[in-house]
C-alpha cells in the first residue's frame, strides 16, 4: 500500500520537472538585427554615371623619386623607382553611360594634379590613360572613337610621380571624363 501522500509527492514532483523543462525550452530569446544595403544605378539614354574613383592605394615615398601605375586595362598597380605599395585600397576609376546612334567621341583630362590635404607639400602629378568596353566586347585603350554597342564602361587609369621623400598625407585632385554622344 505504501506511504500516505506519496502517490501525491511524487506526481507533484513529476509535474515539476516537467515545468521546469518547459520553462527551460520556454526561456526568453536573444534576436540580434544586421542592417543591409542595397545599391542599384539606373542610366538612361546619353547618360554617364561614376561607379569608382581612381586610387593610387598607399605608398611609400623613398629617398629618390619613383612612380605608381594603375593599368587603365586590367586596373593592376604598379610601382617603381623609390616609391613602394603596400596594401590593397587601389582601383581604376570607373564610369558607366548608354547612348549614342553613330559613334561615341571621348575626351577629357589628360593628367591630374594631386594636392596634400591641408597643403604644406609639393602637388603631384598623374598622367591619365583611358579605356572603354561595351557590352559583349573586351576592353581596350581608347583613343578618342568608340561605336555604340549597349552600356559603354569608361576606365581611367594612369601614372603618377612621386617626388624622392613626399611628406605624407592624404592626396587628391580632379579630372573631367567627357563623352559626347552622336
Amino acid at each position: 500500500m505504501g506511504i500516505p501522500g506519496t502517490r501525491n509527492c511524487r506526481a507533484a514532483a513529476r509535474a515539476l520537472t516537467i515545468a521546469a523543462a518547459f520553462a527551460a525550452l520556454c526561456a526568453p530569446a536573444h534576436a540580434a538585427d544586421m542592417p543591409g544595403t542595397a545599391n542599384a544605378t539606373v542610366v538612361r539614354p546619353n547618360t554617364l554615371v561614376k561607379t569608382e574613383d581612381l586610387d593610387f592605394g598607399t605608398l611609400v615615398s623613398g629617398s629618390t623619386g619613383g612612380t605608381a601605375t594603375i593599368d587603365a586595362v586590367t586596373g593592376a598597380r604598379t610601382t617603381g623607382g623609390g616609391t613602394t605599395s603596400v596594401g590593397a585600397g587601389f582601383q581604376r576609376a570607373q564610369f558607366q553611360g548608354t547612348g549614342g546612334i553613330l559613334l561615341i567621341t571621348v575626351s577629357g583630362s589628360t593628367s591630374v594634379t594631386l594636392s596634400r590635404a591641408g597643403g604644406g607639400a609639393t602637388p603631384m602629378t598623374a598622367t591619365l590613360v583611358r579605356a572603354a568596353s561595351t557590352s559583349g566586347g573586351g576592353i581596350a585603350l581608347l583613343g578618342g572613337t568608340l561605336l555604340p554597342s549597349g552600356v559603354q564602361t569608361y576606365y581611367i587609369g594612369g601614372t603618377l610621380t612621386v617626388p624622392a621623400n613626399q611628406p605624407d598625407g592624404d592626396y587628391s585632385g580632379t579630372f573631367t571624363l567627357t563623352v559626347n554622344y552622336l
